[in-house]
């Protein structure tokens, strides 16, 4: 049976020309928010992926995603609300984000799921994934021509060039409201998140062997032909 994948494309120039000494950077310390309930609960690797849920809990998903994987979109979708009411709420599962960056257009969308406190990043991660058919439908209707500017200056003036283009300005605010122009370029031009996600990749293509999105760990192992929520749930629920 094929896996249901988009193939992975190779980290860009544009990518990797994100941060100079890029993998030199030493990880950041886990942050934790306090919360009433497992499914409130969230807190960073030291990886700098989110998880949400009990960080002792014995079933441990790690997800790698792309914001531009139709498929990772799906997932979300699927896996709500059976997920977090079914095997978070109980304090026996935890699922954790991590990027996989496949494309400019990536990178620039992870940054802004990123930017505001890490308590508020799932709103932010799902509500950037359910708009997905919309801003990557601008970014098919503006053509090569169109995206020509966005190999043009530096990476800084890049990111916000495509997060202008693809109106992800309005689509964050939508989330995070009190964020204003200044502090989204702020979360695009960060030097130690561009590091993070871009080292999470470069740890899930190396270390982890993934070769397609969305892919899952479950106690620290790839699961081989698991690439959605369907293939995900009878793993968990015979544990």
């Amino acid at each position: 049976m094929t896996a249901p994948l988009r193939p992975l494309l190779a980290l860009s120039a544009f990518a990797l020309a994100a941060t100079a000494g890029l993998f030199s950077v030493a990880p950041g310390s886990a942050q934790t928010a306090p919360a009433s309930s497992p499914t409130e609960k969230v807190s960073q690797s030291q990886v700098g992926g989110h998880v949400l849920g009990n960080t002792a809990a014995p079933q441990k998903i790690v997800e790698y995603m792309s914001y531009t994987c139709p498929h990772c979109a799906a997932f979300e979708q699927d896996s709500n609300p059976a997920l977090a009411n079914g095997f978070i709420a109980n304090g026996k599962t935890s699922i954790e984000v991590r990027n996989f960056i496949r494309d400019p257009v990536d990178l620039t969308v992870a940054l802004l799921a990123r930017c505001g406190e890490p308590r508020s990043f799932f709103r932010r991660h799902k509500g950037l994934l359910a708009s997905q058919k919309t801003w990557l439908g601008k970014a098919g209707s503006l053509g090569r021509e169109g995206q020509a500017a966005w190999y043009q200056g530096d990476t800084n003036t890049r990111l916000q060039r495509i997060a202008r283009d693809l109106g992800l300005y309005d689509e964050l605010r939508r989330h995070a409201p009190l964020a204003t122009d200044a502090q989204i370029n702020a979360c695009l031009t960060n030097k130690a998140e561009q590091n993070k996600v871009l080292a999470m990749t470069k740890f899930a293509t190396e270390t982890v062997k993934v070769q397609g999105t969305p892919s899952f760990t479950l106690g620290g192992k790839l699961l081989p032909d698991v690439y959605d929520w369907k293939s995900l749930e009878p793993l968990l629920a015979s544990r």
